[in-house]
């Protein structure tokens, strides 16, 4: 008591003793308010990491979203919402270290976002051999839950909407998620003015040469997709184990177009048409990821995934002077697949990883109508490969090197086939602001089963197609070099080049026949090869309120035979944004741009400027944005295609919803529950599996 009755005396002291003085001076100084904010982002030679404030996750939606404010520089957001590397290679996302989806990235909670992560040729076997990777560390916590709702829907374009709920439930180290997604668009304004250039010899071998301009005057079209899924997820120390099974509805029940055909000069009279497709396909799926930390830095990896997937697809074409064309396809897929990974890791010496994957796949495709026939395509597929990378000093590489063996079934057919692979990367990282790399890839890509095919397929009067039996893998090089810098939590920049070389190429050729115009594919045909350099920044001003980003990149093409074509083209976009409070605005736009659509075909796709202004709030639960798209273009047309080959050339403008004046308006109300909700990833959405019904 007595010490108790010392202390608060001398205490009462000081207090007099401050007060006196404070009273006394002639002169008071007000201290400034001091922020003391850490390091925003950093790269090294092994990767690159984000610490997103609470500003950009306030203001981010979906986790798409969060990448776009962060503005990574390696990376590139595209108008549809995909991640990909400023390279155009698609990247993985994880999720705490689980594959995740786009629908994931929806229903993830944005608030427990702790960093971001972006790698490339990353040595965890839990990324499983993804070359290009971009994972999020959630808030740890210990039980509770949450649930999350995101919706939008579009006005000016035709009724179109999305409707995601998302509930996770934790206890202990077990995690339990459930998710439903409903789909639905209708719209009156798909369509295209379709030129096509014919030359081909008739009955009497006589050339004819002439062209033909079909136009859509009316179309209706109508999608449905909905999507359930439920997982089960396991973590501790030592095994992380996740088991997920999704079933899904895609229904198309309406794509109806109509319209004119004109033929110059007027050897066919001028006429109408009319088309109808209606496609519905239905799949469950179950995938399973299981880690297990071993004994002597040793881990296992075991992923098995199963899809089961039914495919009806009805299409008509009628036009005036000809026959009518039914096609009616019906399409069961199985799928099996399974990777296992073994990795070591040495500590100092490196990490060792070796890898066998497996994939199994069963097409039984049955054809009615104006073509009758059953096709059965079995293939199996297995690749080894082993990689080692190795830290030393700044640097950080990786070699890997591997088999592909391939059994196709097709019909009466067989074909075995077996190719090497190749990977070698080197990065070099200093100072956590600055960082090279360089890598080169060779592979090879198996063909389609649909591309196995001989049956012929009437798609107009004028025009069949059909593929080759006789296809084998094709040849990829990928050479790739980046250079990143960061110099301080404000800016961020980037500068790439790369190139891909195609050898053995299978593509589609044209050729002419007496009755019109049979698309092949044909192999091995003339050269293709892809570049592109440039250069991206992110720069922040106003206390980091005021963000500017902006790209640049020049893209060069050739495409040899059959089409024999080059093309070169400047793209580039830029993009403001301004943070206040709780609101937040940017505007953006992105000019004219080109590019090949892939290396299997002579299209070359320009696709239009187009620019727009958003406005969002936020609080702890509601994130409300609306975004105007467009506003000065009201009619619907898009992209247009170009193609030129021998005997046969097309001119293709696209009409549609995606370039039309747009109002989006997109919210989401999250709340949890509990204590410390543990985010172990979020629920993956598996991809349904492609049939094996012969595209047109």
């Amino acid at each position: 008591m007595r010490f108790l009755l010392t202390s608060f005396a001398i205490v009462s002291a000081l207090a007099s003793w401050a007060q006196s003085e404070t009273t006394d001076s002639t002169k008071t100084t007000d201290l400034k308010e001091v922020v003391v904010e850490g390091e925003l982002q950093e790269t090294s030679a092994r990767k690159t990491t984000f610490y997103p404030t609470s500003r950009q996750k306030r203001a981010s939606q979906t986790g798409t979203d969060l990448l776009d404010h962060i503005g990574i520089p390696q990376l590139n957001i595209t108008p549809t919402g995909s991640v990909e590397t400023n390279s155009g290679r698609p990247v993985a996302i994880f999720i705490d270290y689980l594959p995740a989806s786009q629908d994931d990235l929806k229903a993830m909670r944005m608030a427990d976002v702790r960093s971001v992560d972006y790698y490339e040729f990353p040595s965890d076997p839990r990324f499983q051999g993804n070359m290009y990777v971009v994972n999020y560390t959630m808030v740890k916590y210990e039980y509770g839950g949450y649930v999350k709702g995101f919706g939008y829907t579009n006005f000016l374009t035709g009724p179109i909407g999305q409707l995601l709920a998302n509930a996770r439930l934790q206890y202990k180290k077990m995690t339990y998620d459930i998710m439903g997604s409903g789909f639905a668009r209708n719209s009156s304004h798909e369509g295209s003015e379709l030129l096509e250039k014919y030359r081909f010899p008739d009955k009497d071998g006589n050339m004819l040469a002439f062209d033909r301009l079909s136009n859509t005057l009316s179309s209706d079209q109508k999608n449905r997709r909905y999507f359930a899924a439920f997982k089960a997820n396991y973590n501790s120390e030592k095994i992380q184990a996740s088991s997920q099974i999704n079933a899904s509805l895609n229904n198309m029940p309406v794509s109806d177009k109509s319209g004119s055909v004109t033929y110059f000069p007027a050897d066919f009279p001028s006429s109408s048409y009319s088309s109808t497709l209606n496609e519905t396909s239905k799949f469950i799926s179950f995938y399973g990821y299981y880690f297990f930390s071993l004994p002597k830095k040793n881990s296992l990896t075991f992923t098995p995934a199963y899809t089961f997937s039914h495919t009806d697809r009805n299409t008509s074409y009628l036009e005036n002077g000809f026959s009518p064309i039914f096609n009616n396809a019906s399409d069961n897929t199985n799928q099996l697949s399974g990777s296992l990974r073994f990795n070591h890791d040495f500590g100092k010496g490196g990490e060792l990883l070796a890898s066998l994957k497996s994939y199994y796949d069963y097409n039984r495709t049955l054809y009615t109508g104006s073509s009758n026939s059953l096709d059965r395509s079995k293939s199996f597929e297995t690749n080894a490969g082993v990689t080692y990378s190795v830290p030393f000093g700044n640097f950080y590489g990786t070699a890997g090197v591997g088999w592909i063996w391939r059994h196709l079934n097709f019909n009466d057919s067989k074909e075995i086939s077996s190719s090497p692979w190749f990977d070698f990367s080197l990065q070099y990282g200093f100072r956590k602001k600055h960082s090279i790399a360089a890598e080169f890839h060779y592979s090879t890509w198996a063909p389609s089963s649909n591309f196995k095919s001989d049956d012929v397929i009437k798609s107009t009067p004028l025009l069949s197609y059909v593929g080759n039996p006789n296809l084998i893998p094709f040849k990829s090089y990928d050479i790739n070099l980046r250079y990143t810098w960061l110099p301080n939590k404000n800016y961020s920049f980037s500068a790439f080049a790369y190139a891909w070389i195609v050898g053995d190429r299978y593509v589609y050729d044209y050729e002419p026949t007496p009755d019109g115009i049979l698309r092949t594919i044909k192999q091995p045909m003339g050269g293709y090869v892809q570049s592109q350099y440039g250069i991206n920044g992110t720069m922040r001003f106003l206390n980091r309120s005021l963000v500017v980003y902006a790209r640049i990149a020049h893209l060069l093409n050739h495409n040899g035979r059959p089409y024999n074509v080059n093309h070169s083209y400047v793209n580039w976009n830029v993009r403001v944004r301004y943070y206040l409070k709780d609101w937040n605005f940017a505007v953006s736009y992105v000019a004219p741009s080109g590019s090949p659509d892939g290396c299997m075909v002579g299209i070359w796709d320009e696709s239009k400027s187009y620019w727009y202004i958003s406005a969002g709030w936020a609080n702890d639960h509601w994130n409300l944005k609306m975004t105007c798209f467009n506003l000065h273009r009201w009619n619907w047309r898009s992209n247009l295609h170009v193609m030129n080959s021998p005997y046969y050339s097309t001119r293709q403008q696209y009409y549609g919803t995606s370039d039309h004046a747009l109002i989006k308006l997109t919210a989401t109300y999250t709340f949890g529950f509990g204590k410390k909700v543990k985010h172990n990833g979020e629920l993956s959405v598996s991809g349904e599996a492609a049939s094996g019904i012969l595209n047109k």
